[in-house]
């Protein structure tokens, strides 16, 4: 009788009650059309669970402490990204660590033709 008189926001399924108590009747929205939108809130309702983590059947550590599950190229993106990050850019810092003046005008070739 509890859970009737307070029901579970997160619950897969859900209820309204009326001014007096008693169940409201769903609304056309809520009820599928047909068998294949019904089966696809059905799976949409399961997946939902399953990202969450509130499927009980299933052992998400083993998943969780697998390595062989693990996004490789996420990982190798985000080392490359930390290691470029820490690097200090050469035009900046000289080859010997001396900070070099970056208003000094550019000497040599630039590239750009100038005629």
């Amino acid at each position: 009788m509890a859970a009737l008189n307070k029901p579970d926001n997160n619950a897969l399924f859900t209820y309204k009650r009326g001014p007096d108590g008693e169940i409201v009747a769903e609304e056309n929205d809520d009820i599928p059309a047909n068998k294949e939108e019904g089966q696809k809130r059905w799976r949409w309702e399961m997946e939902m669970r399953f990202i969450k983590g509130e499927d009980t059947d299933f052992d998400y550590g083993t998943v969780d402490g697998n390595d062989e599950y693990d996004d490789r190229m996420a990982e190798d993106l985000d080392a490359e990204e930390k290691y470029f990050g820490a690097e200090t850019p050469e035009f900046v810092m000289g080859e010997d660590g001396v900070k070099r003046s970056t208003s000094k005008e550019l000497e040599g070739e630039t590239g750009i033709q100038d005629f």
